[in-house]
């Protein structure tokens, strides 16, 4: 998993999935959960602005992630 050897060199990463199961199971260390599986941050069924409300959640949620121990 690409997020586990971006931390392995020392990098902080969060991973955003649909398939977050999956992630736990494979050891990543922080996971937010996305959307659906083919459009992880985003929602093509929603306005546009709707959408960057939804990925600004998104992001905000991982820069959380990444100020915790």
């Amino acid at each position: 998993m690409l997020e586990k050897e971006i931390e392995r060199v020392g990098i902080p990463a969060v991973l955003i999935t649909a398939l977050t199961p999956i992630a736990k199971m494979l050891g990543a260390n922080r996971i937010v959960q996305g959307i659906g599986i083919t459009n992880p941050t985003g929602n093509p069924r929603v306005s546009k602005n709707e959408e960057r409300a939804l990925r600004k959640r998104l992001v905000k949620s991982a820069l959380q992630q990444l100020t915790e121990a």
